[in-house]
């Protein structure tokens, strides 16, 4: 009886290395691996347009709603275009988007409290 596991695993093992040696299960592999690496670049390529088409839009909404807030400013009244402006504006769109929202957040608090006193009746 114990003689038979032996057998069974010598028998088991001479055909997995005639398997392995064949030139099918290497053929095999190769094309599983090709496979596996284009699904891999695809499902790359997918995240990456994902994720450009999700700050493309962060980046159209905040605009939006920057352009919003600015209009609707209370007491604000619109000022004319001058040289310096245009050129500030120019320098600020340049700016990239961590220096901009950085900028804001610094002004933010000061230029909500002079909209307060403006807006507080006297």
């Amino acid at each position: 009886m114990p003689i038979y596991p032996f057998i069974a695993g010598l028998v088991a093992g001479v055909v997995a290395v005639k398997v392995a040696k064949s030139g099918r299960l290497r053929a095999g592999l190769g094309d599983a691996r090709q496979k596996l690496r284009a699904s891999g670049l695809a499902t790359q390529n997918n995240l990456r347009q994902a994720a450009v088409s999700g700050l493309d839009a962060l980046a159209s909404s905040s605009a939006h709603l920057r352009d919003k807030l600015n209009a609707t400013q209370v007491g604000a009244t619109p000022a004319p275009e001058t040289k310096a402006a245009t050129a500030s504006a120019a320098v600020s769109a340049t700016k990239p988007a961590a220096a901009k929202s950085a900028s804001v957040r610094k002004g933010a608090p000061a230029a909500a409290a002079k909209t307060r006193a403006k807006a507080a009746p006297k």
